[in-house]
């Protein structure tokens, strides 16, 4: 069994220094660095997987943790700071988008505060249309099907301005025998941000 990490878009496997030792308590850690292109991920990281092995996916390496579960046997995923598609949980349209706008405005003002120094920032506005053509097709067809012998756990934080609470709680009410931890603080980037929360919440599900 190994702990397969997948970093998120623009970022580096770097990303997964600070819970490394905590995941390794469990199983061996593998980080690879992740292609860009969504589909060439799940084909690079796929050729090396076994069917005992668990992958956690940050932001867009979530969805290809995904395709990779929904793909091919797995012990288990986690999703951290999914990319999940746009979600209402449960509210009207005009409240949904009110919400969302105020989620890019504070993303749009922590801007001078976001990475970590040595490490790239969160993909910049040439990266949103893939982004965006990701968030249509998810939109469109749903989750991929995981087969519900694979566990599934949701990390998320409230305070996540660049993947709002309410995608990650919606694809849980469509999902409902997936787990979650769903923290207060420690934005899109809480395994880097907070580690030692990302860590109490993931290694004991594990």
């Amino acid at each position: 069994m190994t702990i397969v990490c997948l970093h998120g878009l623009r970022r580096t496997s770097a990303d997964w220094d600070g819970v490394r030792g905590g995941l390794e308590r469990v199983a061996p850690v593998r980080t690879p660095t992740v292609p860009g292109d969504p589909r060439a991920a799940v084909v690079a990281v796929g050729a090396d997987l076994e069917p005992d092995d668990i992958v956690i996916g940050h932001s867009m390496g979530g969805v290809v943790a995904l395709e990779l579960a929904a793909a091919q046997p797995l012990r288990a995923i986690v999703l951290t700071g999914c990319f999940f598609p746009f979600a209402r949980n449960g509210r009207a349209l005009a409240p949904s988008l009110v919400d969302y706008a105020a989620h890019r405005v504070a993303y749009a003002c922590a801007a001078p505060r976001r990475g970590v120094p040595g490490r790239p920032a969160p993909g910049p506005a040439r990266d949103l249309p893939a982004l965006a053509r990701r968030g249509l097709r998810l939109l469109r067809d749903g989750t991929p099907p995981v087969p519900p012998t694979t566990p599934v756990l949701v990390v998320h934080a409230r305070d996540d301005h660049h993947v709002p609470v309410d995608f990650a709680l919606g694809a849980l009410a469509a999902h409902p025998v997936w787990a979650a931890a769903i923290l207060d603080r420690g934005g899109h980037h809480l395994h880097v941000e907070d580690p030692d929360g990302w860590l109490g919440a993931v290694v004991p599900w594990l």
